[in-house]
């Protein structure tokens, strides 16, 4: 028993309904999460350079500070002096007033060549001359460099635990009148000193960090309230900063996670001696983002509960009426025409119902008349056969009774060419040629005629033999010469010497006819060009034209049997119709293809593929 499908709508009811909540649900959620990360990273991304931004004004106005604070220094009469006779106890003096004054952590004086005079920590000399004269060396002002931990250690406020210090070198050149005798130098200890990182925590609340090396010595991030000095920075982001790369990803700082960006700390050789850093925790986005998916899953469920209950009283509705429809429609089906189903729900269904009727009532009224429209039909096709034999019947008879003739004619013809009734003027052999082609001309038309009845019998004999392309389009343009002077047209030809294999008299008969039809429909005084070149293995043929054109709606029926293009340019020169139809068939028994290009006013290219043979 075939089982009634009738009853799985009610399932698809259910599921459609499931589906289109599914669907704006889950693209909702798609837009809404997508659109809050694309917010969150650019928030993010913003906050992250806002940082950065001021970490590094932080530290470029501490660099300009210094250089400042050291150039005033070098231009005081007293450092000049005292420098100039490298006056120990006054630059001592003046060097531990300095650092008592200011948070710089050493001040050293040097002479011309960048050997230490004094400091304010006087076993300084070997460490700090060494640098100095790198900066010196360099031309340089101020440059971020490494001190080892035990000489670091001797003048910083705090204990380094063993680490080196990132520190900053300020130079100013000391002169006397124009000659240079001496340089001042200022160095801070960066470790430890959250002056340069705590402007960022006091403007936008997050964290920032300076590192040496993968080594974090100044921060306002903590652990247990206390500071993190001495963390190393997460696997990989220093490999990354020593290729001189920034670096954007996510991190975790105490357990929260934080999206972060370092910028490398580069020396006065350009090598990376550590790293700045920012942070911006990614809890509050995490958050708004979990707070849309909740409400999204929530109203998602909602809305799914309400589709499920929509679905099941919509089908209990439809159903009953659907499956009445049914019985009707079967009926119908196995041929009882008076069936008709009624219906009364006062929707769409009621209104398929009626149409059903009205299909019904017009199915039985065709379905009379179709079968007395297929009697006429099969009465007329028969006539019409009987007419189409009868067509090709006579022009079998038309074409045999006109050979004979015809054969004489051009038998007669070439005796009186070869002067054998008496020689010939000029004028007559002008009459002769005439006469020769228009007979030549008429034996193509009934040879057409013939193969015309060939065709409809899908029979087109022919003897295959090896043939040069480029003898047969010279025999046939010389042939054809005296009709192409006399209507002015110039027969040029330029087909390369090639070899196809065909039936020689149904290769001149596809030549002659397109040869002379492009002489005919050109304009006079104009050109007709046969060209013929290799392409991919074939010889391709075109016969080019400079007549009126063929309009487009034409050009794919030309190659029916008795069509012609209805203008006037064609009634007044006139044709069977039969002559490109034969044509096609010809090409297309020796393996090829024909077709046609042309543009109106221009003239018209048949283009013609035969294979070659070697």
């Amino acid at each position: 028993m075939r089982k009634s499908r009738i009853g799985m709508i009610g399932t698809k009811l259910l599921i459609y309904s499931i589906i289109i909540v599914l669907i704006p649900t889950i693209m909702l959620s798609y837009v809404s999460t997508d659109t809050i990360s694309d917010l969150m990273i650019s928030n993010q991304n913003k906050d992250l350079d806002r940082n950065m931004g001021i970490l590094t004004e932080r530290m470029d106005s501490v660099l300009i500070e210094f250089d400042t604070m050291t150039s005033y220094t070098a231009q005081l009469p007293v450092v000049i002096n005292a420098v100039k006779n490298k006056d120990e106890k006054t630059l001592q003096d003046f060097a531990n007033g300095l650092e008592d004054q200011s948070w710089v952590d050493l001040v050293v004086f040097t002479d011309a060549e960048g050997n230490v005079i004094c400091a304010s920590y006087g076993d300084t000399n070997a460490e700090i001359s060494s640098y100095v004269k790198k900066l010196l060396g360099k031309n340089t002002l101020y440059a971020y460099d490494v001190l080892p931990n035990e000489e670091a250690s001797k003048y910083s406020d705090y204990e380094l635990d063993g680490y080196d210090a990132l520190a900053i070198f300020t130079v100013a050149p000391v002169h006397d009148g124009e000659s240079l005798i001496g340089t001042v130098t200022y160095v801070d200890i960066m470790n430890k000193d959250d002056y340069w990182v705590d402007r960022v925590k006091e403007v936008t609340g997050d964290d920032a960090s300076i590192y040496l090396k993968n080594v974090r010595i100044s921060t306002t991030s903590q652990m247990d309230g206390v500071d993190g000095y001495g963390m190393p920075a997460s696997e990989g982001i220093f490999e990354t900063i020593s290729k001189k790369q920034d670096y954007i990803g996510d991190i975790s700082i105490n357990g929260v996670l934080y999206l972060g960006e370092y910028s490398p700390i580069y020396n006065i050789d350009g090598e990376v001696i550590g790293m700045t850093a920012v942070g911006t925790p990614q809890t509050p986005f995490m958050a708004l983002l979990n707070s849309t998916i909740q409400k999204i899953f929530f109203i998602a469920a909602t809305s799914l509960l309400i589709a499920v209950l929509v679905a099941i009283i919509l089908n209990r509705k439809i159903i009953v009426p659907i499956k009445k429809l049914k019985n009707s429609a079967e009926i119908f089906g196995h041929g009882k025409y008076d069936e008709r189903v009624h219906i009364e729900t006062g929707d769409e269904i009621e209104e398929l119902a009626e149409s059903f009727n009205s299909m019904a009532e017009e199915i039985s009224r065709s379905d009379q008349k179709l079968k007395k429209d297929a009697n006429d039909l099969k009465h007329s096709y028969d006539e019409l056969k009987e007419v189409d034999d009868l067509k090709s019947e006579l022009i079998s008879i038309v074409s045999h009774e006109l050979r004979t003739p015809l054969t004489s004619i051009l038998g007669y013809i070439q005796l009186l060419k070869d002067e054998t009734a008496g020689k010939l003027n000029e004028k007559q052999k002008e009459f002769v040629s005439v006469i020769s082609e228009n007979s030549e001309r008429l034996k193509r038309i009934t040879d057409n005629m013939s193969d015309l009845v060939s065709v409809d019998d899908d029979v087109l004999d022919g003897e295959f033999n090896k043939l040069n392309i480029k003898n047969a389009v010279e025999e046939i343009i010389s042939s054809l010469q005296h009709f192409a002077d006399s209507r002015n047209i110039i027969l040029l030809e330029d087909v390369d010497d090639s070899y196809i294999k065909g039936d020689k008299s149904k290769i001149h008969q596809v030549l002659a006819n397109l040869i002379e039809n492009a002489v005919k429909f050109s304009k006079k005084q104009t050109k007709v060009t046969v060209t013929g070149f290799e392409d991919n293995g074939n010889i391709h043929l075109e016969i080019t034209d400079q007549g009126p054109g063929i309009p487009k709606e034409h050009l794919d029926k030309i190659f029916d049997r008795f069509y012609q293009i209805d203008s006037s340019s064609k009634r007044e020169i006139g044709g069977s119709g039969l002559g490109l139809a034969v044509c096609k068939k010809i090409v297309e028994s020796h393996g090829g293809s024909i077709w046609v290009e042309s543009k109106i006013g221009k003239g018209t290219i048949v283009h013609v593929l035969f294979p070659l043979v070697k």
